[in-house]
């Protein structure tokens, strides 16, 4: 077959066309832009963490030296701030696709609402972050004796843990509803018997009262621990997210081992705006998952997480806390459930 030259004019025309276009879906493919971000437009996402829990300050080490965003990820994360309730309460509203929050809280609150939330990570565990505070020289025994602490939340599951270990009704114990930065103004001023509290709360009442603790979550081993959960259709459509987390993550944990050790501490301690002691003796209650091994052993413990949600179910469904389905936790390997325990990012981290 002979070609003319305007025939080979055509031909090399349309090779040209098809070669740029494949190189164009090339480098949307290396620059993971996904059908839905077709005009390599910037998508916002963002983690909502509370500054005053100290385990969670990683997050705001990690946002001051840039670790969450690069040219490589088709859009621009933000750390958004506010008080723990606040955060949450951004969650659950849509305001923003991740946030920092205990197990008990993301039941309580998360699941209660029939919300699909995946944990990707556990950051650390509680031992001895949470208490119960009484005045020097009360009477462990609670039955009829008043109480302010958080409703629903981590101290209120600890309290209730105390209560069935000590055969005290439930419904013995009058619980006053109080804000956890209300909660050091109640034991100051004695209008209760006690408190229900956590750090640094917790630790500045013990430094500065003769209050007294009368069980803690070292109790409770493996029942309290926090963790980062992601809008299940976040994760869906942009899965790199929760590897921009745990990479932050694990960038500071890194850190942490290091020669330079004390400098991030120090760093640390200046964004909790409390002395390097006082930062060092509270984050001994709250054990971090420093490594990844770590944190994907915590993850696939199913036997520990089992064991933890059981008690949780207990009080959920005493408090009558689970929301309209039954169907409200599951565990890597699982059809995910309202709550899904998903080892798939952190494995995927690890294997990189």
């Amino acid at each position: 077959m002979r070609f003319n030259h305007s025939s080979i004019k055509y031909i090399l025309s349309a090779i040209m066309l098809l070669l740029s276009l494949s190189a164009c879906d090339f480098v949307s493919f290396e620059d993971g832009v996904t059908g839905d971000n077709k005009n390599n437009s910037i998508v916002p996402l963002s983690l909502a963490v509370a500054p005053d829990e100290l385990a969670w300050t990683p997050w705001y080490y990690a946002e001051e030296k840039g670790l969450f965003n690069s040219s490589k990820i088709p859009f621009e994360l933000k750390l958004i701030s506010d008080t723990y309730q606040g955060t949450i309460d951004k969650f659950i509203s849509k305001e923003v696709d991740a946030v920092a929050i205990s197990n008990i809280d993301a039941v309580t609150q998360i699941v209660r609402r029939d919300i699909k939330a995946d944990v990707i990570l556990i950051t650390n565990n509680h031992q001895g972050n949470d208490a119960i505070l009484l005045h020097e020289g009360a009477d462990k025994n609670l039955r009829g004796k008043k109480l302010s602490l958080v409703q629903y939340s981590a101290r209120h599951y600890l309290l209730d843990r105390y209560l069935g270990r000590h055969q005290i009704p439930y419904d013995t114990v009058k619980i006053i509803n109080t804000a956890e930065l209300e909660v050091q103004n109640a034991m100051i001023n004695k209008g209760v018997y006690g408190v229900v509290t956590r750090n640094p709360n917790l630790y500045q009442l013990i430094h500065s009262t003769s209050a007294k603790k009368v069980f803690d979550s070292r109790k409770i081993p493996n029942e309290i621990f926090d963790i980062i959960i992601v809008h299940r259709d976040t994760l869906v459509d942009h899965p790199e997210f929760a590897d921009v987390l745990l990479t932050a993550w694990f960038s500071v944990m890194k850190k942490l081992q290091g020669n330079r050790k004390g400098l991030v501490l120090d760093a640390m301690a200046n964004l909790a705006q409390m002395s390097r002691q006082d930062y060092d003796e509270q984050l001994l209650s709250s054990p971090l998952n420093d490594t990844p091994i770590k944190a994907i052993t915590a993850l696939r413990n199913r036997r520990l997480l089992r064991k933890s949600m059981r008690h949780l179910r207990h009080f959920v469904e005493r408090h009558a806390l689970n929301g309209n389905s039954s169907n409200w936790v599951s565990y890597p390997g699982r059809a995910p459930a309202l709550l899904h325990f998903n080892d798939k990012p952190l494995l995927r981290f690890i294997s990189r």
